[in-house]
């Protein structure tokens, strides 16, 4: 990754793309008081993680778009790609060496919503959570729901 920044006034203009992208495409995010460089929202769940409700924030560096967004995933989940701590560390390359300057916020958010319903426990930050994914998904399902009816309701992501 660079470390380069965009002259002032092009990456204004790219923050104004993006909010306009997000405001399109993202319904459930929104900037906060005004800040183009802070988004918040929810993502909600599919799948195995239906009904769950996930509140993320995320955060715009000056080197962007030649370095990601950083990702606050504000609410405890059961998934062998994030951690199981507030807020959790989030496994994706996206956020790391896969990042491009093409690639904008939405295209986080959506890839942030596949790894939510599509978790792979073959590259894990929670081992634990993988290990039950694999030979114990029994266990692992009842973990899943147990944390999406403490931690994922629509009122803990809907609110500030």
């Amino acid at each position: 990754m660079m470390d380069a920044e965009l002259p002032e006034l092009l990456w204004y203009k790219r923050l104004a793309l993006e909010y306009k992208l997000v405001h399109e495409h993202e319904p459930l995010f929104d900037v906060v008081d005004g800040d183009l460089t802070h988004y918040r929202g929810v993502i909600i769940g599919e799948g195995l993680y239906e009904g769950g409700y996930f509140k993320v924030e995320i955060l715009i560096p000056r080197t962007f778009p030649y370095t990601p967004p950083d990702v606050v995933w504000w609410t405890r989940i059961w998934h062998p790609n994030f951690t199981d701590e507030v807020p959790a560390r989030v496994c994706e390359s996206i956020l790391k060496e896969d990042w491009s300057p093409s690639l904008h916020v939405i295209t986080l958010i959506e890839t942030l919503r596949n790894l939510l319903n599509n978790p792979n426990p073959e590259d894990p930050l929670n081992t634990i959570a993988a290990m039950e994914m694999k030979f114990r998904p029994d266990i692992f399902e009842a973990r899943v729901k147990q944390y999406l009816e403490l931690f994922a309701r629509p009122e803990q992501a809907l609110t500030r």
